[in-house]
This record gives C-alpha cells, structure tokens and sequence, in this order.
C-alpha cells in the first residue's frame, strides 16, 4: 500500500468525524467538544502528514498528491476560519457542507494520486 492510500485512509477517518458532526447539526443536536476538537486536530495532523509524504515521495510524488494537499489544506483553515472563529457556537448546515464538499475534491484528488 502507498503511503498515499494510507493518507486516503487516514483523511476518509476525518471525514467520517465531520460527517457524523453534519448530522448532529441537521437534527439540531449539540456537538460535543471533543468530536469537533479531535477532528480538526486529526485534520491538521493528517495534513502536516500529508506534507511530509509528498515531501519524502521526491520525484516519485504525484502531481495530484500536491494538488490534493493545497485543497485539503484549503478546507483545514476555511474549517479553523469559519468554525473557530466566525460561527463558534452555531455553524450553519450550508457551511458545514460546503465545508465537507471541499473535503471531498481533496478526498477524491488524493484517491486519484495513490490509484
């Protein structure tokens, strides 16, 4: 296995946070810190390690392997912007979807790049 499928994996386990989050917003439950805290903190850990990764993949790191770190990084500080910041206590349904949308293009150009 690539270690750009074990990065697939390992952002697939952060989805999967955000989107159990995205259901508790939709029947209007209150999310509890720590599944909100452990998925942006696993987030941020999952891109340094994706940095790393395609740091240590040299010529062998595919193209869409970059391309896929600068839009999850992307979805990382809209995630930290938005969420921490801006809605702190109530983040719209739209923006966590949009949110998770573009956690998605990542998911699928880091698919692309491991495939």
């Amino acid at each position: 296995m690539s270690p750009w499928m074990v990065m697939f994996w390992w952002f697939l386990a952060v989805a999967a946070g955000g989107s159990l989050m995205v259901g508790m917003i939709a029947t209007k439950r209150p999310i509890p810190r720590a599944i909100s805290m452990g998925h942006g903190l696993f987030a941020l850990v999952a891109v340094g390690a994706l940095f790393t990764v395609n740091l240590w993949g040299e010529a062998q790191t595919p193209e869409l392997a970059w391309w896929a770190f600068g839009v999850l990084t992307a979805g990382l500080i809209g995630g930290l912007l938005f969420f921490r910041v801006l809605f702190k206590d109530k983040a719209p349904l739209w923006l966590a979807l949009g949110h998770g949308s573009v956690g998605v293009v990542g998911l699928v150009l880091l698919y692309n790049a491991a495939a």
